[in-house]
């Protein structure tokens, strides 16, 4: 009976651990505008996260990260561009 109470703590942390280990997902840009739009989902930086690994699951979630960050950067510049207002007020988060 006193190996229950003792295994329980162990498997709890490796059960935390397993689950610490996956990159958040950045949130896809909001894209109001058609013209920025269209071009930042055809840029190439952006489909050059497509072309990767898909079988291993942190991969993907760091793929898709620079997939988002590259679009978002790809809008923005069109934005500046055509001379018109960035979106937020807040520059997102750049994890290294």
């Amino acid at each position: 009976m006193k190996t229950l109470p003792l295994s329980l703590p162990l498997a709890l942390t490796l059960l935390v651990a397993g689950c610490g280990g996956l990159e958040p997902v950045a949130a896809p840009p909001v894209m109001n505008d058609p013209v920025c739009r269209a071009e930042a989902t055809r840029g190439p930086e952006r489909d050059a996260a497509r072309q990767s690994n898909f079988t291993n699951q942190t991969q993907v979630r760091f793929l898709q990260n620079q997939e988002n960050e590259a679009e978002r950067r790809l809008y923005n510049d069109c934005l500046r561009r055509r001379g018109l207002p960035s979106p937020g007020g807040v520059e997102a988060i750049q994890r290294s």
